[in-house]
């Protein structure tokens, strides 16, 4: 992606385990958003992933397509870590979590999900 970046959108590991079992093009899904958004990876939503890589054989998949996406340090674990850089860097949120999605919600934090290989906001 180049050009101008309206805001980050952080990419959560059930949406990359989505795509990576579906085989969507998850920059293709980004891209076609009406809002330019600059797709990226927490660093613990990547050491999420090299954790599962043991115990969920897609995981690795998941794991090679995460590296496409430019990395975003993070501090914190799981939905916290997102909480968390989704408020410093003003960010929205792509998970198909719907309790995390919620709880974005409550604080102001746009949210899209994965859906049939579409994004929905």
């Amino acid at each position: 992606m180049s050009g101008h970046w309206d805001n980050y959108l952080i990419i959560d590991t059930n949406v990359i385990i989505y795509a990576a079992e579906r085989n969507v093009d998850l920059m293709k899904a980004v891209q076609s958003m009406p809002l330019a958004y600059k797709p990226v990876i927490l660093d613990c939503i990547r050491n999420e992933l090299k954790g599962l890589t043991n115990s969920m054989r897609i995981a690795s998949i998941a794991l090679a397509l995460s590296e496409r996406f430019e990395s975003l340090e993070s501090s914190g674990s799981g939905d916290d870590c997102i909480r968390i850089a989704a408020v410093t860097h003003s960010a929205s949120v792509l998970t198909n979590d719907r309790t995390l999605a919620r709880s974005l919600k409550n604080i102001k934090i746009r949210t899209y999900s994965l859906r049939q290989g579409r994004l929905i906001g």
